[in-house]
């Protein structure tokens, strides 16, 4: 039995649940099988809230869990949600584990999922030369993914917290993309890449252009998904992006994912690197040439894009906006309303 097993058995209740979880030392709180692969993994988390995450106290606690899941046997151990940030991306956890364990923080297949949800936003949008905001496009996630984008030659919006750390890890995209450290310049985009939960950078449904469609990847989520409905109704189509289905796959933690073959991206990383026998550390900011063969991994191994869940988004918001994309004309203007 897991950790959390123990803790939620002696628990009375949610609450008691929480606390004491958010209290403890690191936990097993599941195992993950592939079926038909010898490969078998972990989660192992340091639980606790968002805010004490960030802090001395929340590294020490991440610090922990990898040394844990180290201790455990784990080759590759492999970061997710808050614990990436609060090491730099992996950086500081590095020298903190033993030799021979691989680290990664999931961030190269996380940036090729995220290029691929926004394709196919684009898809569902129907937009003629649509213009794309990414918010986070300094962060780990995305530098690579706003390459990626650059790729497909959209027209970018790379919003991070100031213009000189823009310059400083994209210059290479200054002149095809508009650099900004303004969050409300979402106001411009058609589809917007969410890639950071910073309280600064929370979006509200007034900042964005009606028609719009927003792929939250920020773990915890920059809108909560109990906030959804109340975009919809303001025009804005939100879902969430960086999940992969993969056959075969089961863990014994809830993540609260559409299906039982659902996980994060993050974790895929991690599966790819152990399965083939990957030793390269993937830490920081990962390349984009390195997010590239990360994909081409995932797809031969049977591992695709989760598509982006329309049952929470209204479906006469896409059937409008498409109707408005067939009546324009093919002379439209290039960032249209």
């Amino acid at each position: 039995m897991s950790g959390a097993s123990l803790l939620r058995r002696y628990s009375q209740d949610d609450e008691e649940f929480i606390q004491k979880a958010c209290s403890s030392p690191a936990l097993v709180l599941g195992e993950v099988t592939l079926r038909g692969s010898s490969v078998r993994g972990e989660v192992v988390g340091a639980v606790r809230m968002p805010r004490t995450m960030l802090t001395r106290e929340g590294l020490r606690a991440v610090i922990e869990a990898a040394q844990l899941a180290a201790l455990r046997g784990s080759a590759v151990v492999g970061l997710g949600a808050l614990t990436g940030p609060v090491t730099s991306g992996g950086l500081f956890l590095l020298p903190r584990l033993p030799a021979g364990v691989t680290l990664t923080n999931g961030n190269a297949l996380t940036a090729a999922i995220a290029k691929e949800n926004v394709m196919e936003a684009l898809s569902i949008i129907g937009v003629q030369s649509p213009r794309v905001a990414v918010l986070g496009a300094t962060g780990s996630v995305g530098v690579a993914s706003s390459h990626l984008l650059a790729d497909e030659g959209l027209d970018l919006i790379l919003i991070g917290r100031s213009t000189a750390m823009l310059k400083e890890y994209l210059d290479g995209l200054s002149h095809v993309a508009t650099f900004s450290d303004d969050v409300t310049d979402v106001g411009e985009a058609d589809a917007v890449l969410i890639l950071t939960s910073d309280s600064s950078a929370c979006l509200r449904p007034e900042m964005l252009k009606q028609g719009s469609i927003v792929i939250d990847l920020a773990q915890p989520p920059n809108i909560p998904h109990e906030e959804y409905q109340e975009f919809g109704r303001a025009g804005i189509l939100v879902a969430e992006g960086g999940i992969v289905r993969i056959a075969g796959y089961c863990c014994t933690q809830e993540f609260f994912l559409d299906g039982p073959e659902d996980t994060f991206a993050c974790l895929a990383e991690t599966y790819l690197m152990a399965s083939s026998g990957m030793r390269e550390h993937s830490v920081g900011r990962p390349s984009p040439d390195f997010a590239r063969m990360m994909f081409s991994m995932a797809i031969a191994n049977g591992i695709r894009p989760r598509p982006l869940l329309l049952d929470s988004i209204d479906s006469t918001l896409i059937q409008h906006r498409a109707a408005r994309q067939t009546r324009r004309p093919l002379h439209a203007r290039t960032h249209p309303d």
